[in-house]
């Protein structure tokens, strides 16, 4: 299971640290309706992605205000100057990936109750910069996509891809998975170097791996770190999603590489071969 532990919790604001890793940092934020996000900033060494489930996250950029709403990925590379809020009317659940994760979580954590000046000396350290003058990357480099943008069919798994290692440094890729009611999912497999962040939107997924057997509900997740047998399944009557982060990023590409596959979808022998380009054995 995926801890999930709480380091901001105040009225209108709470966010909490789901994964910390070398990657990647993951956060799950509520913000309250008319809450306000940091100043405008720019990260130098690594990018910067949101994810919305619930409500509409508005995203700042030079260029302008774009707000997105659940299912909705935003991708901002390194250099690009922006900020976040919630303008609207209900409270707003959203994902918020820092990748690679440079210790974004400590952080938040050593930056709580420090005044404005030294909150900018400490942000320094964990490559968050106020927005320079000049200089910044074009924020048309920002990317705004939904599973729905770029999806394929595997094995009866619907995959929306919405994050590929080319877009982001090779840090993470960011897939949604959808799976149909008694799915069984892909074989059971294992990764030698790449780490996965699982985190259920809706349904249930059994999660087996090397120890034991675990159900995961809308808002549960889990870490699956290299070198552990595991799988993925439907069990109930009703689909569920999912999203899966990993890092670094490349497994994507598993997918969509059986997908063109004439004969990827039932030849157990192609799919293997396709899957041990991406760093994955099947069992």
């Amino acid at each position: 299971m995926l801890e999930s532990i709480v380091i901001i919790d105040r009225p209108g604001q709470k966010a909490s640290v789901r994964a910390a890793l070398e990657h990647m940092v993951l956060f799950e934020w509520l913000y309250a309706a008319g809450k306000q996000g940091p100043n405008p900033h720019v990260h130098r060494l690594h990018t910067d992605c949101f994810y919305v489930i619930r409500g509409a996250l508005t995203l700042s950029l030079a260029d302008g205000d774009r707000t997105v709403g659940p299912g909705t990925t935003v991708f901002i590379p390194p250099n690009v100057v922006h900020t976040f809020r919630n303008d609207g009317p209900d409270e707003v659940l959203f994902l918020n990936i820092h990748a690679p994760g440079v210790s974004f979580d400590r952080y938040l954590r050593e930056s709580q109750g420090l005044g404005e000046t030294d909150q900018i000396v400490l942000a320094e350290r964990y490559d968050q910069y106020p927005a320079p003058e000049s200089g910044s990357l074009d924020p048309a480099a920002v990317i705004v996509r939904t599973a729905r943008t770029d999806a394929v069919c595997v094995e009866g798994l619907e995959v929306g891809f919405l994050l590929d290692a080319d877009e982001t440094l090779g840090a993470i890729g960011l897939i949604e998975l959808t799976m149909p009611p008694s799915s069984p999912g892909l074989p059971a497999r294992v990764h030698a170097d790449t780490c996965h962040v699982l985190y259920v939107l809706e349904g249930q997924v059994a999660v087996r791996s090397g120890d034991g057997h675990h159900v995961l509900e809308a808002g549960d997740g889990a870490v699956v770190p290299p070198g552990i047998v595991y799988g993925l399944s439907n069990a109930t009557d009703t689909q569920a999603r999912l999203l899966d982060v990993h890092a670094p990023g490349g497994f994507e590409r598993f997918f969509r590489e059986c997908a063109a596959a004439a004969n990827g979808l039932h030849d157990p022998a192609t799919m293997a071969e396709i899957a041990s380009r991406y760093d994955m054995k099947l069992m």
